[in-house]
C-alpha cells in the first residue's frame, strides 16, 4: 500500500523573490476551483481583484505569509490589521491541513493586538470557517458585468484556545485562604479529598442528617470528608453555572480529581417526578461554557466517571435513565420553542449548574459528572411540582444512599 507522504510546513513572510509563486497560486486555485461556484464575471472579479499590482503591493507593505517547504509555496495568506485576506492554498495540497495552519499563525498574530478576526468568505470556503467558529456577521453584494452578481459573507470569530496555565488565579488564591487557615496547600493536596459531591439543597440536607460525614476542609465551601473513605467528601452546591464554576475552581486548585453535580433538574416528555438521571453531558443554554473554550453546542460530561456512577446505582438496585440534559441561565423562563428544540435533541431534563461544571473541570482536566433527581416538569398552568410526593423524597433517599454506600 502506497502511503501518503507528509512534509512539516512553516509560516514566513513572504518577500519579492515569491511574487510569481504566490501570484500563480492565487490564479491557479481561482480558476481550478471557483469556476464549480462561480459565473464567469464573478471568476474574472476574483482575478482581477487579487492582480500582479494589488498581491506585490502586499508583499512589499509585509503583509503576506506563505506556507513553504523547502522553498516550495503551497499556501498563501494575508493579514491585514484584524482581518484575513486572499487565503489560498493549491488545489493539489487542499485536505491537508496547510489552510489551518496559515489561519492559526494569522489569528495567533491578529488576537496579540485585537479582540475579534474578521474575513470575507467566498462560497468554497465557508464552511472551512465555520468549521473554525467564524460567525457570518453580514452579506454584501457586488454588481459585474452582463448583469451579473456576486454575494459574500463577512465573517468575525472571536472565540480561540485557551491555555489553563495562564488562568491561575484560583490557585493564587486559594493559597492565600489556606495560610490565613494556617494550612499548606501543598500539603493539602496531598490529603484533600480526590472525588467531591456537590449536593444541591435538600440532598445536602439529607447527607448531613444521616451524619455521613465530619466537617473538615473550609474552601469552595464547607467540604465534609466521609468517615469510612477520606478520599471522598461533599459539600453544598452553588447555584447557577457560574456560581458553580466558581466554586469547582476553588476545590480543583484545593486538589480534588473527580466532582459530581447531584441536583434537581425539571423533567422533559417521558420523565416522570422522582426518575433519576445520569447524563452524559449538557446542552447549554449559558455564557459560562464558552468563556472556557466550550465552543460547542454540547459540554460532555467526563464518560469514565458516568460509567462509574452508572455501576453504583445499578450495583445499589437504583433504576435511572443516561442521556443528555440541558443547562440553562433562566430558571423560569423556557419558552415553548426552545423547549421543543432541546426535546427533539433527546434531552431528558433541564437544570442550571451541569454546563458550568463540566466545562470547568474539563478546562483543568478533571473529572465531572451529574445525577439528577427529576423534581418538577412542565410550564406555565401544566407545571407539575413534585415537592413533597413520596416518590421524590423515595428517590433523594435513595440515591444519598447509594453515595454514602459507594463514597
Amino acid at each position: 500500500m502506497i502511503q501518503k507522504q507528509t512534509f512539516k510546513w512553516e509560516v514566513i513572510k513572504a518577500n519579492m523573490n515569491m511574487f510569481f509563486y504566490v501570484y500563480e497560486l492565487v490564479h491557479i486555485t481561482i480558476k481550478n476551483i471557483y469556476k464549480k461556484y462561480y459565473s464567469d464575471e464573478a471568476v474574472e472579479f476574483f482575478l482581477e481583484l487579487h492582480s500582479k499590482e494589488n498581491i506585490s503591493a502586499d508583499i512589499l507593505k509585509g503583509k503576506v505569509y506563505v506556507a513553504v517547504h523547502e522553498n516550495e509555496v503551497v499556501g498563501t495568506g494575508t493579514l491585514d490589521k484584524d482581518h484575513i485576506k486572499r487565503l489560498f492554498v493549491l488545489p493539489q495540497f487542499q485536505g491537508q491541513g496547510i489552510g489551518a495552519l496559515i489561519m492559526d499563525f494569522l489569528e495567533a498574530e491578529i488576537i496579540k493586538d485585537y479582540g475579534a478576526v474578521w474575513l470575507d468568505s467566498s462560497l468554497p470556503a465557508g464552511k472551512f470557517y465555520h468549521d473554525r467558529g467564524y460567525i457570518t456577521k453580514k452579506y454584501e453584494e457586488i454588481q459585474l458585468e452582463n448583469d451579473k452578481a456576486l454575494t459574500y459573507e463577512i465573517m468575525c470569530r472571536n472565540k480561540f484556545p485557551i491555555d489553563p496555565n495562564e488562568y491561575n488565579a484560583p490557585s493564587q488564591l486559594v493559597r492565600r485562604e489556606m495560610e490565613l487557615q494556617k494550612i499548606d496547600l501543598d500539603e493539602l493536596r496531598k490529603i484533600f479529598p480526590k472525588r467531591l459531591y456537590l449536593l444541591a439543597d435538600s440532598l445536602y440536607d439529607t447527607m448531613i442528617s444521616k451524619n455521613a460525614g465530619t466537617l473538615t476542609y473550609h474552601v469552595g465551601g464547607e467540604v465534609y470528608v466521609m468517615g469510612h473513605d477520606h478520599s471522598v467528601g461533599f459539600v453544598k452546591g452553588e447555584m447557577c453555572s457560574p456560581g458553580i464554576a466558581t466554586q469547582a475552581e476553588d476545590l480543583m486548585a484545593a486538589g480534588v480529581r473527580e466532582l459530581i453535580h447531584v441536583g434537581f433538574a425539571g423533567g422533559y416528555p417521558g420523565t416522570h417526578i422522582g426518575d433519576v438521571v445520569i447524563t452524559d453531558g449538557a446542552f447549554h443554554d449559558t455564557a459560562v461554557a464558552g468563556l472556557y473554550g466550550c465552543n460547542e453546542e454540547m459540554v460532555p460530561s467526563d464518560k469514565e466517571l458516568t460509567d462509574c456512577l452508572c455501576k453504583e446505582m445499578d450495583a445499589n438496585g437504583i433504576a435511572y435513565r443516561r442521556g443528555f440534559h440541558r443547562t440553562t441561565d433562566a430558571g423560569y423562563v423556557q419558552p415553548n420553542w426552545s423547549a421543543k428544540y432541546y426535546e427533539n435533541k433527546g434531552v431528558l431534563c433541564v437544570e442550571m449548574e451541569g454546563a458550568g461544571l463540566f466545562a470547568a473541570a474539563k478546562f483543568r482536566s478533571c473529572r465531572a459528572a451529574g445525577i439528577y433527581v427529576i423534581s418538577d416538569s412542565g410550564s406555565g398552568d401544566d407545571w407539575e411540582l413534585g415537592w413533597g410526593e413520596k416518590a421524590l423524597e423515595t428517590s433523594i433517599d435513595r440515591v444519598i444512599t447509594a453515595i454514602i454506600n459507594n463514597g
